[in-house]
This record gives C-alpha cells, structure tokens and sequence, in this order.
C-alpha cells in the first residue's frame, strides 16, 4: 500500500465522520424520544459574544442533573469556560509553586479540582453541541459524566485559550544542545516547569523518537531558550512542544457511569488526558478526534483515551488520533498488592506509581472474582470470589472478605479484579504521531482492526501486562487485523525492538510463562524504517494464528519466544 493510498484512507475516515455528523438531529427533534428539549441560551448563554458563559452553561448542566431524558442543545460557537479557582491552579503551576514536576502535587488521590460542566448523575441525557466550542480559561476537568446512565454526547470540541503546553520551533542545534524560539503567547521564565518536551520529526511523520526530560535550560532572550540534550541536524526548524504538566484532571471524565456515548467529539488540548474512563460499564466512542488546534502541533499532555476498571465494551470506531503525548487508549485493569491477611480478611493497596489515572480507590464488590496473581512471573495461581467489602469514603485502600484459598506467602502475590474487564474494539480509526504506543490491551475480547498507524514512537499495538505500572492483565481472545503500521517503534514505548505489534509481558521473570491465550494477527502491513529489530513480537502465548502479515524494513519479519501451538501462514 502507497503512501498517498494511506493518507486518502485517512481522509475517508474523516469525511465519514463529517457525513455522519451532518445527519446528526437537529434542536427541533434531537433524540426522538419527546423528551425535554432546552437549548444553552435558555439560560443564558450565547456563543461568540466575548462574555463569560460559565454561570449560564454550569446552569444548563444542573438542569440536565435534576431532569432526566433532557435533551440540552449547546449552538455552534465558542463559550467561554472559566473558573478563579482553575485560573489559579494554573498561574501557580507556571510560576513553580508546585515544583519541576507539578504532578506530584496535583495528580494525588481526591486532589480538589475544578469541574467545568458537572452532569453528576444525570440519566437519559443527550448533548448535543455540533459547532459548539468550549474555550477553558484555567485548568480545569471541563467535562464530567460521574454516576450517570445513559448519557450522550455529541459535536461538542474542548480547548484551552493558553494551552497547557508551549509551542516553539528548533532555531539551532549545537554540540550536546539545541536552542528553541517560542511562540509569543507565553513568556519561558526559569521557574516554568517543563518536565518533558517533544518535537516533531517529519522524516518520520511523527513524534521523534526520544522526548526530552528536565532538560536544562539557559534563557537568551526574546523567549529563545537553549536546552541541554542532542539532536540531529535535520531538526532544525522541527516544531516542539514543552508541557508544563504530566498527568492532571482529563478533558473529560467517566466514572461509575453506565451506556456512555461520545459521537464527534473534538479535544484539542488538555492539562492531563483527554478522556479518562473509570469503573464505567459500555463506552460507545464515534468519530472523536483528539488532534492539535488549527496552527498548532501537539495535542493532549499525555494519554489521549485511557480506561481502567471498566466492564462491558469499549468501543471506538472512525477516530482521528494525532500529536497526543502518550497512547491513543490504554485499556486494562489493576494489581493490588497484598498489604496483610487476617484470617479471610485481605487489605489491599494500589501501588501503581500515579495511583488511578481517576485518582479514586479501586475499590472490589460483592460477587467480583479476584485471580491471585504471583508477582514474579503475573501468572494466575488461583482465584477467590470477593464476599464483603470494608472501605471508607477518601480512602486509596479496601479490606475485603473472600470466599476461596489465599496463598501462605501472600507477600507474593497480587490480586487482580477479572470481573472489571471490558472487551475492546478500536477499528477504523488513524492514530498519527504520538509518543508512545498507538493502543494498549490489557484485556480479553479485543478486536483492533482496519486502523492505519503512523510515526508513534512506540510499538503500534502494544498486547502486554505492565507490573511496573501495576496494569493488567495478559489478554485472551485477540484479533489484529488489517492494520496499516509505518514508521513506528524507533523510540519511547518500542517493546522487544517491534515496528508495528508487540504480544508480551512486562514482568520480573518470563521464562517458561504462556499466559496471553488466543492471539490471531492476520493480514497487517508493516514498515519499519530499516531501524527496526522487527515488525512482529510475540512472547509468552499460546494458540497463536499469525497470516498474511507483509513485513518491510524491519530486521526480521516475526520474533517469537515462549510461545505454544503457533499457526503460522
């Protein structure tokens, strides 16, 4: 397949999206259903005019909380979303109150923050803002869905007036540095946290390989800074983009919410993820598109979707992923240790190193099966079935009682929560230039097809268990298919030297494991940039169909270890 085949495909993508859009309902009848219909200028909000709608629109989202089967239609144009509170959280964060790293001190379990629109437990809810721009002034959660049930959303775009990033470009490179010129908008001071930058690297189209971290800076005036770290000449006039956070509060969040869809959403930007979908059940995603404002480069700080804990189906289909700083998704659940046991009494505690990307406790419930899981190797060794539960609210941990044998040496051991496991379906969608991996499965039942992957600097599809992320768990039930992956894996995020997919587990000890179950890779193009040790890795697995998969520009076309009963065509 040609490069501009690639690329129409692509545009094919979009312009089902805008076709689909277009046939949206409209205000008169949005959903059909005769439900309550009331537009965002019933209470006061008008778009374009300059003034403050926050009052108004958090107004309209109140409305919708305390009226179930409303209809809220948002017109085209841009609102202006602002908070005191945010606008201070950000003016501390740039001026270095919260340290070189800000994450540490606002990404911490029940950290207050702001809501922009709070529709908290709201049911039979549809939004529908095609046109409508949310314009964020202050960092903020512009969107939460927490305890609702059947709420949609749709047409709706979220940005930021001063993006939580600053966007520059390589003037010169010089021995062991390089000197970036700032867009105006934002004045570099030496205090200004910049934990990561990225640049873009278009020999690859994408994001280069090697992001840089806590570089050390000299200012030279005119908002030209000189950072330590090497580059290659050809980056000059490379665009870059230096987030002043990791991970905070996403564009949107998903939490104890059940039958959530998002149609033809946009996310531009976002101090943390775009999407964050926690202890939610069937998230239906169409047509999003978390892509960078029009005159800019990069998108979200970090992960543009990302789920954890949830059941029922994931699904995202025709969506349009580019210059996010992490994964388009990642999709898993999580590792508890063992903390102690009393009698069939266990505490548990997440030890991920950022906790829950909701920052709320995952917390197990009656009747939810726990696999015991040994920490060396993330292999099951049994299973116990939770029978009560001890947790009190702003908690980060949870005593359970289960029914079932916990092992002697519990210290090595983990349980896993396999009832919170959606199935995942990412198809039709473009995922281009983003550091790290395109998706990321830690589930069972995925079907990751038809997608085109380009200038990720990670393994395009990522299958694998990380316990240094406390992120699990391996993966049954697997089908790629019809992928398109190019110029994938030089970098940030490449698993075992793989260009397109990697099936693996990230554990202390692998030897001797096949834990990933059901693996079928069937008819993907790869091409790698002749860096690549591979195009396809697969490690620990059994029952594995690997056919019809072209391979260019990698040193090998398939690495396999561990691995039973392989069907290879």
């Amino acid at each position: 397949m040609t490069y501009g085949k690639i690329f129409l495909l692509a545009a094919a993508v979009a312009a089902a999206g805008a076709v689909t859009a277009a046939a949206a309902p409209q205000a008169g009848d949005p959903t059909g259903s005769g439900g309550k219909v009331v537009t965002a200028a019933d209470f006061g909000a008008v778009p374009d005019d300059g003034r403050d709608d926050t009052r108004a629109l958090r107004r309209a989202a109140e409305y919708c909380r305390t009226n179930p089967g409303t209809t809220l239609v948002i017109g085209a144009g841009e609102y202006r979303l602002r908070d005191a509170d945010a606008e201070r959280l950000e003016r501390e964060v740039l001026a270095g109150e919260m340290g070189a790293n800000p994450e540490g001190v606002i990404f911490k379990p029940y950290y207050p923050y702001v809501k922009g629109l709070d529709f908290t437990g709201a049911e039979d809810v549809t939004v529908e803002a095609e046109g409508a721009v949310l314009m964020c002034e202050g960092w903020m959660e512009p969107v939460s869905v927490i305890d609702c049930r059947n709420f949609t959303l749709r047409g709706l775009t979220i940005d930021y007036r001063r993006k939580p990033y600053s966007e520059g470009v390589v003037t010169a490179v010089g021995e062991g540095t390089f000197t970036v010129r700032f867009r105006p908008e934002r004045q570099i001071t030496a205090e200004m946290p910049i934990p990561r930058m990225m640049l873009w690297d278009d020999e690859v189209g994408g994001i280069y390989r090697d992001p840089f971290y806590f570089a050390e800076r000299e200012l030279l005036g005119d908002n030209c800074v000189r950072f330590k770290g090497s580059l290659p000449e050809r980056m000059v006039g490379a665009a870059v983009a230096a987030p002043h956070s990791f991970h905070f509060r996403p564009a949107i969040l998903l939490l104890r919410s059940v039958n959530t869809r998002l149609e033809g959403v946009t996310i531009h930007s976002q101090p943390g993820m775009g999407i964050v979908g926690f202890d939610s059940r069937d998230v239906t995603i169409r047509r999003l598109s978390v892509t960078p404002a029009d005159g800019y480069t990069f998108s979200t700080n970090t992960d543009a979707t990302h789920f954890a804990c949830c059941e029922g189906t994931i699904s995202f289909d025709g969506c349009l992923f580019r210059g996010q700083g992490d994964d388009a998704t990642n999709v898993h659940g999580y590792y508890h240790d063992i903390a102690a046991v009393e009698g069939d009494t266990v505490s548990l505690e997440l030890r991920a190193p950022t906790f829950t990307h909701a920052q709320v406790a995952d917390v197990p419930r009656v009747g939810d099966r726990m696999e015991v899981v040994r920490i060396s190797t993330l292999e099951p060794v049994g299973e116990v079935e939770v029978a009560e539960v001890f947790f009190e609210e702003g908690a980060t941990g949870a005593r359970v009682r289960v029914r079932g044998e916990l092992p002697e040496a519990y210290g090595e051991y983990y349980l896993f929560n396999v009832t919170k496991l959606p199935r995942l379906e990412f198809v039709r969608s473009v995922v281009w230039g983003n550091l790290a991996r395109g998706v990321l499965a830690k589930t069972r039942g995925v079907r990751i097809e038809d997608n085109i992957f380009r200038g990720s600097t990670g393994t395009a599809i990522h299958v694998g268990a990380e316990s240094d992320w406390k992120e699990g768990t391996h993966a049954a039930d697997v089908t790629i298919a019809r992928n398109v992956m190019i110029n994938c894996g030089l970098g940030a995020g490449c698993q075992y030297g793989a260009s397109g997919i990697a099936v693996v587990i990230g554990a202390p000890d692998t030897d001797g494991t096949t834990l990933h179950d059901g693996i079928r890779i069937v008819g993907n193009t790869i091409r790698g940039t002749g860096e690549n040790a591979c195009g396809i890795s697969v490690r620990n697995a059994r029952n594995v169909v690997l056919g019809g998969n072209r391979v260019e520009g990698c040193g090998d076309a398939v690495q396999m270890i561990g691995v039973e009963n392989v069907d290879v065509e």
